[in-house]
């Protein structure tokens, strides 16, 4: 099961001193420089130097050793079978690689590093979500941002997060290289957390009879507002894997479940909602908000109208549908932010690549034709307008200008069959 050492991690209380001396030792300069991590390549091998826990220089820490393998899945499930613990979640590299630690009976870290899966050789059915966990990231940051008038109020985001990203809660440095390898997004998920979240807010406290979270990730909002919950019944569906962490870690955290609350495991890409969700109670004939947020771009076209013919013909007319989508333009690619967040996006989301855009402009007619009236419809600036203005009258920053968020109406004439 395990071949060679393949890498090697330090952490160090002083990251830049550190960096210093293995350049000066090894005569050559890292390929990997980062706030997060900084990686040198010796012969085969990859010398990784990280951020101390506790940067007390009298405080040792541990030295952990990678060992290759072929499937890093596999070579986790054997080890926890035969009494290993599991010291995290696998994660994805730097570098690409995928990487996991376990304690072994014996108390010591046992490294596992393996490839990256080949595009399209993994889906969201066999890992969970890896775009809902760097969201979560991100809504993270916000909800300790500095400048209170723009904070963000997902103060739960952090339990859903692997145990390198939560060091990064605390490591100013390392926050600011992550927001500055996608410009604009930071911003977006801000203005986007703050949106869904007036909605959802606005919708328990006018005691809607049901509320449907459409691949809700890691959506803390059932949670944060659960003292707004009286009878409206709310359902979460997504895929398994993702759902199934989810539980887990609400459970580790000792977060208590609404009691109106139902899970609901569906993969949009092969399932039809109304084979699962009549299951659940869900009833068709009680006017409903569906949240449907940061999902349709990684759908496909065919998947996405499956998706809003089921919402027109199983809720009745007023029943509010809230998404994000991605705009296309001809020279979108050039605006603030998308070539960079596109290219993170393909680098890192390897069951998740993006495959439904909408012609900018045309939200409008595409909705229409599919039963709905737009309501609400907001742009990059015109988020920046509403969400990232401050006291004193200048912004907090721009927005990525791909994405753009709607809440459309059903429509009266729609049937509900």
């Amino acid at each position: 099961m395990l071949t060679s050492v393949k890498a090697v991690a330090y952490r160090v209380s002083d990251l830049q001193k550190a960096k210093q001396w293995y350049r000066d030792i090894l005569g050559k300069e890292p390929v990997f420089d980062s706030p997060v991590a900084v990686i040198f390549v010796v012969a085969d091998a990859v010398l990784s130097l990280v951020p101390a826990v506790d940067s007390s220089p009298d405080k040792a820490q541990p030295v952990v050793a990678y060992w290759g393998v072929e499937d890093i899945e596999g070579a986790q499930r054997r080890l926890l079978d035969a009494g290993a613990t599991a010291l995290g979640e696998i994660i994805s590299t730097a570098l690409g690689s995928r990487a996991a630690t376990v304690a072994d009976p014996f108390g010591n870290v046992l490294g596992l590093v393996g490839k990256p899966p080949e595009p399209g050789k993994k889906s969201l059915r066999e890992q969970p979500s890896d775009s809902a966990v760097g969201v979560a990231l991100f809504r993270a940051f916000a909800a300790s941002e500095k400048r209170e008038e723009i904070r963000g109020g997902d103060n739960l985001a952090e339990y859903f997060l692997p145990q390198h990203f939560r060091e990064m809660l605390s490591n100013p440095a390392a926050r600011e290289w992550i927001k500055s390898k996608a410009p604009g997004s930071y911003e977006y998920f801000l203005a986007r957390t703050a949106w869904f979240d007036g909605v959802v807010r606005e919708a328990l406290q006018a005691n809607v009879p049901q509320m449907v979270f459409l691949g809700a990730g890691y959506d803390s909002r059932p949670y944060r507002f659960r003292d707004l919950i009286r009878d409206t019944r709310v359902f979460e569906v997504d895929i398994r894997s993702t759902q199934q962490r989810k539980r887990h870690l609400l459970e580790q955290a000792g977060i208590p479940m609404p009691p109106n609350l139902t899970f609901v495991a569906v993969d949009f890409s092969r399932d039809r909602l109304q084979d699962v969700l009549p299951g659940a109670r869900f009833d068709k004939t009680g006017r409903t908000l569906f949240v449907w947020e940061g999902v349709t771009y990684y759908l496909t076209s065919e998947a996405v109208d499956a998706t809003l013919e089921f919402v027109r013909r199983n809720s009745p007319a007023g029943s509010d549908l809230c998404f994000d989508y991605m705009a296309d333009a001809p020279d979108m690619s050039g605006r603030y932010g998308v070539a960079e967040s596109q290219a993170l996006m393909k680098s890192t989301y390897h069951a998740e690549p993006v495959q439904f855009r909408i012609e900018e402009g045309a939200i409008e007619s595409f909705l229409s034709r599919r039963g709905y009236t737009v309501s609400e419809h907001f742009t990059d600036t015109d988020l920046e307008k509403r969400y990232l203005s401050l006291r004193d009258g200048s912004s907090a920053g721009r927005v990525l200008a791909c994405f753009r968020l709607v809440r459309a109406s059903v429509n009266s004439e729609s049937p509900v069959s």
